[in-house]
């Protein structure tokens, strides 16, 4: 990266580092994940400090190379005033981030999509809109559900049979050697559910919300998400 390169960015995370520093993990649009350390002064402590907080637009400006870089400005652009249950879905999303993108890997759809996730939820909380953002997350991670067509065959799917989505496959139609196999159950009417979120039935949303908890167990192997314990339904 080459001196003070602007991006646009939010904290995902901070911790207190030495005495008048901090450790901060970011998601930026133009870099992906990032971790870096801010330097202060006590002049710039109370400013610095408040200004570096998750679900607040930045535009940073990172020095150095390698995995740890150097801040040397920040500027707020907006921030997300979040409350209660929205709040909670906020600091799971953000947490997702942190545990399964990789460093320095641009991902600006999932950085828009986190953006726009933020956004619903300034009005409240939002089960719905956070079950695709995780969708979006996933597929990032290299898990898109393909919803008209079998990944083994090319055969169309339909909403009476039974697939399940295989790591390394897709989705293949669930059968006795499939159902041993990595991965997770994808009732055929939620695949073409999935078509149009807008017209999703409650129990459809719930068969979702089962599905995604699946298949984030299969990326997280075995990391703690301990934001999702306080989750409430779907």
């Amino acid at each position: 990266m080459s001196p003070a390169t602007p991006t646009l960015a939010l904290i995902l995370r901070r911790k207190p580092y030495r005495d008048n520093a901090l450790l901060l993990d970011a998601f930026s649009r133009e870099q992906g994940r990032m971790t870096g350390v801010a330097q202060y002064s006590r002049r710039q402590a109370d400013r610095l400090k408040g200004m570096l907080e998750p679900f607040r637009v930045l535009e940073l400006h990172w020095r150095g190379r390698g995995e740890v870089l150097t801040l040397n400005h920040a500027e707020e652009k907006r921030r997300y005033v979040l409350k209660a249950e929205a709040l909670v879905q906020a600091t799971y999303a953000s947490e997702l981030l942190l545990r399964l993108v990789p460093l320095h890997q641009p991902q600006p759809e999932l950085f828009r999509r986190y953006l726009f996730l933020l956004h619903e939820l300034q009005q409240g909380e939002n089960a719905y809109t956070l079950m695709l953002f995780e969708l979006q997350l996933l597929s990032v991670l290299g898990c898109e559900l393909n919803l008209y067509q079998e990944d083994a065959t090319g055969g169309d799917i339909t909403a009476l049979m039974r697939y399940r989505f295989v790591t390394g496959q897709g989705v293949v139609p669930e059968t006795p050697d499939t159902r041993s196999l990595p991965g997770a159950a994808l009732p055929g009417e939620l695949l073409v559910a999935l078509r149009d979120p807008l017209g999703m039935t409650p129990r459809q949303w719930l068969q979702l919300r089962q599905l995604l908890d699946q298949l984030l167990r299969l990326y997280l192997e075995g990391k703690t998400v301990y934001s999702r314990q306080l989750l409430k339904g779907p």
